[in-house]
């Protein structure tokens, strides 16, 4: 998976509504609905080479 791929999927993960206990609420690609956003955070994590945080800019 390329990381534009990526990318675009963060974007969209940002859209998704998330409840007060940190589920999601619809599913999102693989990621059934109750998935804790945390978990998706990681995976994204993991699949980028330099971490979400540096790839994606999300520090600053």
């Amino acid at each position: 998976m390329m990381i534009n791929d990526l990318e675009k999927m963060w974007e969209e993960f940002g859209e998704i509504p998330i409840n007060s206990d940190d589920k999601i609420e619809v599913d999102f690609y693989f990621w059934e609905k109750g998935t804790y956003r945390f978990d998706i955070w990681h995976w994204f994590d993991k699949k980028l080479p330099n971490g979400l945080a540096e790839d994606f800019n999300l520090v600053s």
